[in-house]
């Protein structure tokens, strides 16, 4: 799902974790020495379904991760979610894997690793034949096309996606959710909303609330670029309930900085300095420096319109200390 280039929740995705080039590779590298090194003998096929069992567990820690934005931790479980399936040669679970890492990689922004790993998930996965797994592998393509800044390819990549994905409505509401983006970006608001509307009702029935609260939120953006700031402000809100109920913090960040933000472009700078020390909060305790530091230096704007001189030099002193580092 594309967050990583619209606004903040694209800024609480990215993070601020920075990984040298070889602890970020070494994660692949582990997984193939250790599919390599596993045992010739024949496994019985109790010894098969553990090992897809231990691969799954992997995959759901290192989804955590990824979400939390700890990439470190996610390479190295969707390493060993990889090495594990392909001891045992399964394809789709090889696959997933080996897409997710690529998904990592986009999130750290080195596109060079991330064109490796989606690219070779969606040669395997058009290989094994599964439609709905080919449309994953394309939509999670389509997002590094995207934020390479190439919208076409990245739309072409997702228009063919849709058809696969039918079957599966878990693929279908992330195409329509990564075409609703892209519709947005182009300028085509009808069309953005009328795909994040369905991602939306897709995620709402199913209890996704994560990328519900995505949604939401791109909707939010959607009703802000044609000036309905009221209606921003409804689809923010929801946004916030949603990542509330799944416990996502990095969206309820974006979320309550979101909220800020509208409200501080009506003139409520009470309640937009509120909602930025909460949002504010939330990064910290992300430990998202460069996410705290926009929130800062707003609450230090605000706080000398509403005269809290107090909040001034505090939060001017944080926002030197973050920015000495």
């Amino acid at each position: 799902m594309i967050w990583i280039l619209s606004g903040m929740r694209g800024g609480a995705r990215r993070g601020t974790l920075r990984l040298g080039h070889g602890l970020r590779t070494c994660a692949v590298i582990i997984a193939v020495s250790l599919a390599s090194a596993c045992s010739s003998t024949p496994k019985r096929p109790s010894e098969i379904v553990a090992i897809k069992n231990e691969a799954a567990e992997y995959s759901r820690l290192a989804d955590g991760f990824l979400a939390a934005g700890q990439y470190a931790s996610a390479l190295q479980y969707y390493g060993e979610a990889l090495a594990s399936n392909l001891s045992v040669d399964n394809v789709e679970g090889s696959i997933i894997a080996r897409s997710s890492l690529g998904r990592v990689y986009l999130a750290l922004r080195q596109f060079n690793d991330a064109e490796r790993e989606l690219g070779d998930s969606l040669e395997d996965a058009r290989a094994y034949g599964k439609p709905a797994l080919v449309a994953l592998c394309l939509s999670n393509l389509g997002e590094l096309r995207y934020a390479a800044s190439d919208k076409d390819a990245a739309d072409r990549l997702f228009a063919e996606a849709e058809p696969l994905a039918v079957g599966n409505e878990a693929v279908v509401a992330l195409v329509a959710h990564n075409r609703g983006v892209v519709a947005m970006a182009r300028g085509d608001y009808a069309a953005a909303t009328a795909f994040l509307s369905k991602s939306a009702a897709l995620n709402e029935r199913a209890r996704r609330l994560r990328e519900l609260g995505s949604d939401r939120y791109v909707l939010a953006s959607v009703a802000n670029a044609q000036g309905d700031r009221a209606g921003a402000l409804v689809w923010a809100g929801k946004a916030l309930a949603s990542d509330k109920a799944a416990e996502n913090a990095p969206g309820i960040g974006a979320d309550l900085e979101a909220l800020a933000q509208l409200h501080r472009k009506e003139g409520h700078d009470e309640l937009a300095f509120d909602l930025y020390r909460r949002a504010f909060g939330v990064w910290l305790s992300l430990n998202r420096e460069s996410d705290g530091e926009r929130c800062l230096a707003a609450l230090i704007d605000l706080a000398t319109r509403l005269g809290k001189e107090s909040y001034i030099a505090r939060y001017q002193a944080l926002l030197d200390r973050i920015q000495s580092r």
